[in-house]
């Protein structure tokens, strides 16, 4: 049986066992199905079904109030839509205050949020997008304009403002505001995925005069001035942040009814995984936003709670940085990656709930996947001391010893350490050794991200499996100071998958470009792990995303067993 026919059964036994699983209900915004424009774009086999009924109340009076409790065992450190960084929490508490210009949704469908409509020039390097003319802000009730839209943009990809938004959702070059309601985006290289791009975080729309003021955009860390479904009540990093229904938000569902369907939410961090689920089981919240995989056991045999399981693309990435040695030999990152015993990292460290990877960032959850070849390769210890031999070390190496290099990684989330901890094991069979300097996130992010020579990555799955492979790995690509990988053949395949708007063209490239990355690049990637979720059996509208902060609060609502109805 191939690859390709295990990755399909396995979904469907993931479907048939009602892993794959999510509340029925409509999650788009004015126009769930998409806009003119909707570039169409599909979750594949990572997207998630849903279950046969909507639960008691359908859409209207019966589905409405009550306060949504969110828990989650990560913090939120800011609501700065302008200077948040990578943290996925943080991503979505953005969005219950802010508005973007487009959203997908579980499925990965584009739909419009402040946009109604966009479109692209015939070389895709030229976006116009229409807004609509009834989103108000918050803190003065005035109108959001296109303004405010290129304002936001221009900020963000100011390299003056330093915001870890810049180049995360293409090569913007000028944003301008054309009249009141038309923004038209002007890109450095044609984008067919731009509108997805615009979906993120980072693209939540502030006033002109507080983006671009430096001194008020401070204000953003903790205040928030935005057009979205909630008014922010309380914020306390950290621990948790509050929003309220705003009465003049904008959004309906697709039979007309007002978002959003509850009256307040609150997002709650609880760091310890089994005081998370006994949160859940006691009714103290309604849904475990990202549970830790070692809680889904427990959760699945609690009374009262229903979970969600569906295939992403989540990754941890053990980093080789090809400028420097050992990792600038390519045999020697093929050891490695023969010496990985993957199916036992995914027990160890995921229980079970992951498939292998084959080195390569996307998984078959994106919609270009391609399989490679060969891929993921089998564990062979001998032709990996093979390998090390050929390369000059029949003995192995210490990569501190031999090197000066030290291996890093940060314990936040567990599962990147975990990894790191079961590779060193691995590793050490065919005389790679090292030792784990463990380190916070934010040292992580300030000091080791894209600058030292190895350590443990681990990136979420993201909107574009194109525009994330060119960032990580084109050698102008804005993140490629984590390994300086550069090969031609995949710098010209992964430019032409990011510009083409023709789909045949694009899988070939794409398909070109992920057999580089697995067979030549800097990565040893271990798994790509299933996304879980949990809830109350009251919570209605709910579907588990493989895109964890693809979490909109406004969709989702409680029925009449919510003890906060």
């Amino acid at each position: 049986m191939s690859t390709k026919d295990i990755r399909r059964r396995r979904y469907l036994q993931l479907v048939g066992s009602g892993s794959v699983v999510g509340l029925a209900g409509c999650s788009g915004g004015s126009d769930p199905g998409g806009t003119s424009g909707d570039s169409g774009a599909t979750g594949g086999e990572g997207g998630s079904a849903t279950s046969d009924t909507e639960g008691e109340g359908g859409s209207g009076a019966g589905s409405m109030g009550g306060h949504l409790r969110v828990g989650q065992n990560r913090t939120v450190s800011t609501i700065s839509p302008i200077m948040m960084g990578s943290k996925f929490t943080e991503r979505w508490a953005v969005k219950l205050f802010y508005s973007t210009l487009t959203r997908l949704d579980h499925q990965l469908q584009l739909y419009g949020d402040l946009a109604t409509d966009w479109s692209a020039n015939e070389s895709a390097d030229v976006w116009t997008f229409t807004i609509r003319d009834d989103a108000t802000f918050h803190h003065n009730g005035e109108t959001v304009t296109a303004s405010d839209v290129a304002a936001t943009f221009n900020t963000v990809y100011d390299s003056e403002v330093g915001s870890p938004g810049s180049g995360t959702m293409g090569d913007i070059g000028t944003v301008e505001a054309k009249d009141e309601t038309t923004v038209e985006f002007q890109l450095d290289g044609a984008n067919s995925d731009f509108p997805k791009l615009v979906a993120k975080g980072w693209g939540a729309v502030v006033p002109e005069e507080i983006a671009t003021d430096s001194s008020r955009r401070q204000e953003l860390g903790s205040k928030e001035f935005g057009s979205g479904p909630f008014e922010l009540e309380s914020f306390e990093a950290g621990n948790q942040v509050t929003g309220v229904a705003y009465d003049d938000y904008y959004g309906t569902d697709g039979e007309g009814t007002s978002r959003p369907y509850v009256d307040r939410v609150t997002a709650r961090t609880i760091p310890e995984g089994s005081s998370l689920v006994n949160a859940l089981k006691n009714g103290d919240i309604d849904i475990i936003w990202e549970p830790p995989v070692d809680q889904w056991g427990p959760l699945q045999e609690a009374s009262g709670v229903t979970t969600g399981r569906v295939p992403a693309g989540n990754i941890v990435n053990f980093i080789m940085d090809v400028s420097v040695e050992p990792w600038s030999d390519e045999r020697v990152r093929e050891a490695v990656k023969l010496a990985i015993d993957r199916q036992a990292i995914i027990e160890g460290v995921l229980s079970g709930l992951g498939e292998e990877a084959q080195d390569a960032p996307l998984s078959p959850s994106y919609e270009y996947f391609a399989e490679v070849e060969g891929r993921p390769p089998e564990r062979d210890l001998e032709k990996a001391r093979q390998l090390l031999a050929d390369a000059g070390y029949p003995d192995g190496f210490d990569l501190e010893d031999d090197f000066d290099i030290t291996f890093f990684s940060a314990a936040d989330p567990p599962e990147r350490l975990r990894s790191a901890v079961l590779i060193k094991d691995q590793l050490s069979e065919i005389g790679i050794t090292f030792e784990i300097e463990q380190i916070s996130y934010d040292r992580y992010i300030n000091d080791v991200w894209t600058k030292a020579p190895c350590y443990m990555g681990m990136y979420g799955m993201r909107i574009s499996g194109a525009n994330f492979m060119k960032l990580l790995l084109h050698s102008e690509g804005g993140w490629n100071g984590e390994s300086h990988f550069s090969n031609e053949e995949f710098d010209e395949a992964i430019t032409t998958a990011v510009q083409s708007t023709s789909s045949e063209e694009t899988s070939q490239a794409m398909a070109t470009a992920q057999e580089v990355v697995a067979k030549q690049g800097p990565y040893a990637i271990p798994y790509y792990d299933d996304q879980i979720g949990a809830m109350r059996e009251y919570v209605q509208r709910y579907n588990v995303s493989p895109l964890s902060y693809l979490f909109y609060a406004d969709e989702i609502a409680l029925g009449s067993g919510a003890p906060t109805r």
